[in-house]
């Protein structure tokens, strides 16, 4: 198998990279420099590397304990997440299918409702029944009276 090159990255901080970049803009600009100031400077600048790779490498050790960390931590998470889909379809299946004895107080209800339902039809189709009779009643020629002539009274005579 081929091996892969992977380009590595680290953080590194820059203000001491930057005073260095200083140091060397300085050195080259005064080229009448002491080469023992120049032997001190590049002491100066070995020690702050130095500095910079031991920042760096309690840095990556302490991100690859974090690291070390997250595979227990998913596992964690997964088993609490298949937990609670446990939960979830137990759920589901209850609401689903209810049982029996939870569903007969329902069941009375609707017999109780059906039957006063089928009381009322009743009483609709009486009260239908009247009214088409009492239609048929009222649409029939009414007799007609004959008036006969009412007597008129005479006055009494007076007593004597």
């Amino acid at each position: 198998m081929a091996e892969k090159q992977h380009d590595e990255y680290e953080l590194v901080p820059m203000s001491p990279i930057r005073r260095l970049e200083k140091r060397i803009e300085q050195i080259e600009t005064n080229p009448a420099v002491d080469t023992r100031d120049l032997f001190k400077d590049i002491v100066d600048i070995v020690r702050m590397n130095q500095q910079i790779v031991d920042e760096m490498a309690k840095a990556n050790d302490a991100l690859r304990i974090e690291i070390s960390k997250l595979p227990g931590r998913l596992e964690q998470l997964i088993s609490s997440l298949q937990e609670l889909l446990t939960y979830i379809k137990a759920s589901a299946t209850e609401e689903m299918a209810p049982s029996q004895a939870s569903l007969q107080p329902l069941l009375a209800k609707f017999d109780a409702l059906l039957e006063s339902n089928k009381k009322i039809a009743e009483t609709n189709e009486s009260v239908v029944s009247t009214l088409s009779k009492l239609d048929e009643k009222l649409k029939k020629p009414a007799m007609s009276f004959v008036r006969r002539p009412v007597m008129q009274q005479r006055p009494m005579p007076a007593p004597i």
